[in-house]
């Protein structure tokens, strides 16, 4: 049996598409991939597929395949509408690209701060060190504050030595490293 496309099927599938994408509600309008503060190359299309999905990507040169300045470190800037409101990320080369649904804005408006972006977080001592940057992350999507500490990271990674909670984050464009004692109370502002 021969397969064959009829043109109203071509525009069901053509149809779902289109409703998939905008089922999301994330629409980008550029997105700029190159030197932090210089010119980069348009990955417009590119990102709007992963924001048909709702999907975080890493970014990099593989993900967005092309490299526009080899050998050097690289950011990715993207302005998009969600829900009816405009964003602004900028996200390193290496992390992960976060789509926001909009309901940050909503929930605060006083507070009119660029998101935070968790690039790193480790837990310990004396060079026993464990990565926690995806709890970390975790807690600070909620902007409750937390305590620094075995129970909260599910690990202690030098039992009977107190440890510290090292954190490099981005607050928009501006790289922040916040350290804090075991027991501490960790608020990202």
């Amino acid at each position: 049996m021969k397969a064959s496309w009829s043109p109203s099927l071509v525009l069901l599938f053509l149809n779902v598409g289109v409703f998939c994408s905008i089922g999301q509600g994330i629409r980008i309008e550029s997105a700029y991939y190159g030197l932090p503060n210089n010119v980069g190359v348009d990955v417009t299309r590119r990102v709007q597929r992963f924001a048909d999905y709702g999907e975080p990507f890493r970014v990099g040169n593989e993900t967005l395949r092309i490299d526009p300045s080899p050998n050097h470190a690289k950011a990715l800037v993207v302005i998009y509408e969600v829900n009816g409101r405009r964003m602004s990320d900028c996200v390193q080369e290496g992390d992960v690209f976060y789509f926001r649904n909009g309901a940050e804005s909503q929930s605060n408006l006083e507070d009119h701060r660029p998101a935070i972006r968790i690039i790193r977080a480790v837990y310990g001592t004396r060079g026993r060190y464990v990565d926690v940057t995806d709890r970390v992350r975790q807690l600070a999507q909620d902007s409750h504050p937390f305590t620094a500490s075995n129970e909260t990271f599910g690990v202690d990674p030098y039992p009977g030595h107190q440890k510290q909670l090292k954190i490099s984050y981005w607050r928009g464009s501006t790289r922040q490293n916040q350290q804090y004692q075991e027991g501490s109370l960790v608020q990202l502002r």
